[in-house]
């Protein structure tokens, strides 16, 4: 697998699929790394905490805390299902935020992606379902309920569509707006099919944009904005090339052939050739998914910024 993503030119999103990469490799458990898990009764929570340099270097990703909340499809849109994700972020987010946050501080929210392409519409679409609360506190105090933070929220776009980076848009309102918090939501890639619209990642260590499918951006973290970063994001596409070495794989194991990684991926450079490597797949039923996860999303970010408050008062602050 790994010599595959290296031809793609992919890192993976998620770090629990970064673990069992790395943990299916070596047969160990990853050094500098704890996970704990919570199982729920319709979802299970993986806490992933890198402690140190050296689970950093083995997981290629920074020292932090890494929450992903696994839930049946998301497109199924169950009621039961959707309340106890949100019962999860509202719990696990504070947790995130640690001491970041006080009453009055203003929240940026900030939703990445295409909202041009479905697969690439989550963070968009998580914006527009959002409470959003800032004017009110300028404009129209006496139209808050008590205890609403100050919440603005931007969708910036993708760089192909404004001509600006996304970094660039996102930098010069934090400089103007001086927010406490950056809360980012964007869509991922998944390096298995089962993650797809059933995998909700939460981190307080930033966000790449672009990164899971090669198409690196300018890191969006504490060190780049100067505030800290929240990183939220559900896998919407994976690329060709995984798709086919899984289904090399299963009909290895259930044929008796021997599976031989060098042959798998050079079959699979020479088919995906005519496109670089750059294929992409998202599922048929992919509006559904990206419309009933940015509904969860906004209401689970929601929930923590705002404890106490219903969420019929919170959706009518949504834009």
């Amino acid at each position: 697998m790994n010599e595959l993503l290296r031809f793609l030119n992919l890192r993976v999103d998620l770090a629990v699929e970064a673990r069992d990469l790395i943990r299916g490799a070596t047969g160990q458990e990853v050094p500098g790394v704890e996970e704990t898990v919570e199982q729920m009764e319709y979802i299970k929570i993986n806490t992933i905490n890198i402690l140190n340099e050296i689970g950093a270097q083995q997981m290629g990703r920074p020292i932090g805390t890494y929450v992903t909340i696994q839930s049946p499809p998301l497109k199924i849109n169950d009621p039961y299902v959707k309340d106890e994700i949100i019962t999860a972020m509202e719990k696990k987010l504070p947790l995130l935020f640690q001491n970041m946050l006080k009453p009055g501080d203003t929240v940026l929210l900030v939703g990445l992606g295409n909202w041009r392409a479905t697969a690439d519409a989550l963070g968009p679409k998580f914006i527009e379902y959002s409470p959003i609360t800032r004017h009110y506190h300028q404009e129209a105090p006496q139209a808050l309920v008590e205890g609403m933070r100050p919440v603005c929220g931007i969708a910036p776009g993708v760089l192909g569509i404004t001509g600006i980076e996304t970094f660039e848009i996102i930098k010069g309102v934090v400089d103007r707006i001086k927010p406490a918090l950056v809360i980012a939501v964007d869509a991922l890639a998944a390096q298995n099919v089962e993650r797809i619209g059933t995998t909700i990642q939460m981190s307080n260590t930033g966000i790449q944009p672009g990164a899971g499918i090669g198409n690196m951006r300018h890191s969006l973290t504490y060190e780049g904005l100067g505030v800290p970063v929240i990183a939220i994001g559900c896998p919407t596409i994976v690329n060709a090339g995984i798709i086919a070495d899984q289904a090399i794989r299963k009909f290895c194991l259930h044929s008796g052939a021997m599976y031989n990684e060098t042959r798998a991926v050079d079959a699979i450079k020479e088919v995906l050739s005519f496109f670089g490597g750059g294929l992409g797949v998202t599922p048929t039923e992919i509006d559904e998914i990206i419309e009933n996860a940015s509904r969860i999303l906004a209401m689970g970010v929601a929930k923590s910024l705002f404890p106490g408050i219903s969420e019929e008062q919170l959706e009518l602050y949504a834009t």
